[in-house]
């Protein structure tokens, strides 16, 4: 029996033709997965943010009365992940306050010591820089946040757990509150007195915190 050669040759174009198909086929299929990929990270983008306002206050104790004194001045920065839905990840976060723009309620006599207690020529800066968080749930209208990281004050840097509450503004700004208390000798800072030393401080504070991060 005699195969013509018109008849192969038909037969191996219809096999090319099959292979065509599939190659577009595929291709198609990987438009698809990337078409996918790229509305889910649009969907959920992380974004660079730096601060753009916030305070600190710290609350202690001594032998004659309490005492507290406030900072305004914030700066800092973050690479955060939002979605439509808010929040998803803090991937970084910094922040740090200049020694010298925290001011007591009892006057630069105060302030002075504190200064003096905390370091502050040679460390002007109190600063947190987060390692990690550890946990993020949706919580009403803003987001329970749990976080590890370190806390840097006059020079000496301890590792802290800290609990934040973080809420999207109406701006898609970031804010988070929070409080910590610790001790001063843990950062090797001797409690300030005054009085000739009649009066003395508790060696624990509790610090009070609030920062906002926009884009």
């Amino acid at each position: 029996m005699t195969i013509k050669p018109g008849l192969k040759s038909r037969h191996r174009r219809a096999g090319s033709g099959t292979g065509t198909f599939d190659q577009n086929s595929d291709e198609m299929k990987n438009q698809i997965v990337f078409l996918f990929l790229l509305l889910a990270s649009l969907a959920s983008a992380q974004q660079n943010y730096h601060a753009a306002g916030g305070s600190i206050k710290i609350k202690g104790t001594s032998n004659v009365h309490e005492w507290d004194c406030s900072g305004y001045e914030v700066r800092g920065n973050g690479s955060l992940t939002t979605d439509a839905a808010g929040l998803k990840m803090i991937n970084s976060l910094y922040v740090e306050i200049p020694v010298k723009a925290i001011k007591s309620t009892k006057g630069s006599i105060m302030d002075n010591k504190m200064y003096d207690a905390l370091k502050a020529d040679g460390n002007p800066n109190v600063a947190y820089s987060m390692e990690r968080v550890t946990g993020i749930n949706n919580r009403g209208n803003g987001y329970d946040i749990n976080t590890t990281g370190y806390l840097k004050i006059a020079g000496t840097s301890r590792k802290v757990d800290m609990y934040v509450w973080g809420q999207v503004g109406g701006d898609q700004s970031i804010s988070f509150n929070g409080s910590k208390k610790i001790k001063m000798t843990d950062f090797g800072i001797s409690p300030p007195t005054a009085l000739m030393g009649t009066m003395t401080t508790g060696d624990e504070v509790e610090v009070i915190f609030q920062v906002t991060l926009k884009q």
